[in-house]
């Protein structure tokens, strides 16, 4: 078994290194690759908060040219889902199972807040011993394992990155931080075996992937593969860039929101992530942000003043910036591979951890006179709902909602070796899914139990099969995956999909969509398909026995958002 034992992890090692030709072979071998000797790196990549059409190749205005390049070589995946905020989906990544087992059925700053949900298990809030991260089962069998970026699985050293399986480390313990002058008294960092400091006035994403090349030079002597885990924290709030990265887009978002939406919606048409027959859905008449649905109108962006647009548009002339950012230190990790000979013998994930954040603020400085400071380190500026639905584009909603909005998020995924893309694939996939891929890349095998501990199931499969095309699917129509949090729900098989949202957003119970006929979510068939529905229904009640949920009762959300 994997990490019982120096002796059996050496048998377990040399038994790899007997089998390794087979698995690569046939992996290999569907992209006309010869068998190599040495096992693949993985690179796995998370943006944070970034929505589905922000990135070129998925529709955006955005220079992404580095990812553009990625997903050229391999493919993008256009019906992949995760969970509706950053912890619960980072638990579901490196589980391989649903986060209401793996610790995260809440996100441990909201769970005080839950009070039926405290102490029970599942709701930790921080990976529990049911589960056991992929980076461990990596360093079992003996990967380099290093993580940069952000971690948002625990505040402290027994569930510090270090404690799972993490070789080196340097990360964001908390949620989020200022880019580049973090309070790291509020917002602990954690850099291999302690808590650390931070480079203040060093832009987050420039240091996480310097810390990365770092780890990856000082390891590479010993010719072991590695398990790089690069969790940057663009681009969430605070919306923070460097001015040259912003001053690029200056101008272009005057269009406004509305039109923003309209052209990635069109983009995306253009690019056949969408079917031409899909109709841009209405929008909801007041905002929403990550806990409840508030009174405020959404405003147009005609209604606005010329001095409310200029702000406005300045919001997301920072957001593009972060991303435009994100994708050069990308590059730049790129490049380093390609220097030392190891792009080549690299699997490279790329996702998004939700959907686009809608925190709706402008703490600046100077309130009278914001503009001069946004996306500096003194400027607390988030984009709003209205620059969420735009980035959204064709899902409804965003991060927080059991809604395509908040959950189907864009990934890429270019294979060791590969040189001709797939171009779009539309399997329906998980971030559950990532964990199996990887073990089953490192050619070992998943425990039944781990240093004494029994461990619940992974959920995801790997997507090798499917990438070495030996199947034609991840998951078959029989597949059943399900979603909560804050109570908001979703159940998808198939084509089918349930979701229960509070109103005015939903009907405060559930919905029934056809996914195929309708991917915005807009016509509620429930009434028509009474049999689907019920069917969908007791999905929904074995999904919470099975994995333990416990739904919130009614609670004051504003009262959350007040502390």
């Amino acid at each position: 078994m994997i990490g019982v034992g120096k002796s059996t992890k050496m048998t377990f090692v040399m038994k790899i290194s007997t089998i390794i030709f087979i698995i690569f072979g046939s992996v290999f071998y569907s992209f006309g690759i010869p068998q190599q000797k040495k096992r693949p790196n993985i690179v796995l990549i998370v943006a944070d908060d970034l929505g589905f059409s922000d990135l070129g190749c998925f529709g955006s205005e955005i220079a992404t040219p580095n990812l553009d390049a990625l997903a050229n070589q391999g493919q993008i995946f256009t019906n992949f889902y995760t969970a509706a905020t950053c912890s619960p989906s980072r638990a579901m990544l490196l589980s391989g199972t649903d986060n209401h087992l793996a610790g995260l059925g809440n996100m441990a700053e909201q769970i005080p807040h839950f009070t039926q949900q405290m102490g029970q298990p599942g709701y930790e809030g921080h990976l529990n011993n049911k589960v056991v991260s992929i980076a461990q089962l990596m360093k079992d069998a003996d990967y380099h394992t290093y993580i940069s970026g952000k971690w948002h699985l625990g505040l402290t050293a027994e569930h510090s990155p270090s404690a799972k399986g993490f070789e080196r480390s340097f990360a964001l313990l908390d949620a989020a931080a200022n880019h580049f002058i973090p309070d790291i008294r509020a917002n602990p960092f954690w850099e291999d075996g302690h808590f650390a400091t931070y480079p203040n006035g060093e832009y987050s994403s420039n240091v996480y992937t310097d810390k990365a090349i770092g780890f990856i030079e000082k390891g590479i002597k010993d010719e072991k593969p590695f398990f790089l885990y690069t969790a940057y924290t663009a681009p969430h709030w605070p919306l923070q860039a460097p001015a040259q990265f912003i001053d690029k887009y200056h101008g272009l978002y005057d269009i406004g929101y509305d039109s923003l939406r309209s052209l990635r919606f069109q983009s995306l048409k253009e690019k056949g992530i969408v079917g031409t027959d899909v109709q841009l859905p209405s929008l909801p008449s007041v905002k929403g942000n990550l806990y409840n649905i508030s009174s405020r109108p959404l405003l147009p962006w005609k209604s606005l003043s010329m001095v409310e647009q200029r702000i406005e548009a300045r919001k997301m002339e920072i957001y593009a910036g972060m991303i435009d950012n994100m994708d050069y230190n990308i590059g730049r990790l790129v490049k380093y591979l390609k220097d030392i000979g190891e792009y080549d013998n690299t699997l490279f994930v790329f996702l998004s951890d939700n959907g686009p954040d809608i925190f709706d603020f402008n703490e600046t400085p100077d309130k009278t006179n914001p503009y001069a400071y946004m996306g500096t380190a003194n400027s607390y500026t988030a984009y709003g709902p209205q620059w969420a639905h735009a980035s959204s584009a064709v899902n409804r909603l965003y991060k927080g909602y059991s809604s395509e909005g908040g959950i189907r998020c864009p990934m890429i995924v270019k294979m060791p070796f590969q040189k001709k893309g797939r171009g779009i694939v539309s399997a329906f996939t998980t971030i559950m899914d990532l964990a199996p891929t990887f073990l089953d890349l490192a050619g070992g095998s998943y425990p039944s139990s781990y240093k004494g501990q029994q461990l619940t199931s992974y959920k995801g499969a790997s997507l090798l099969p499917f990438l070495s095309k030996r199947t034609s699917y991840v998951h078959n129509e029989d597949y059943v995956m399900g979603w909560e949090l804050f109570g908001r729900c979703a159940i998808r098989k198939g084509k089918w999909k349930i979701t229960k949202i509070e109103r005015p957003f939903g009907k405060g119970d559930f919905e029934l969509f056809d996914l195929e006929k309708d991917p915005t979510e807009s016509n509620d068939i429930s009434q028509i398909h009474r049999y689907k529905y019920h069917e969908m229904l007791e999905h929904w009640k074995s999904y919470v026995k099975d994995n333990g949920v416990i739904l919130p009762n009614k609670i004051d959300y504003r009262s959350i958002e007040e502390k």
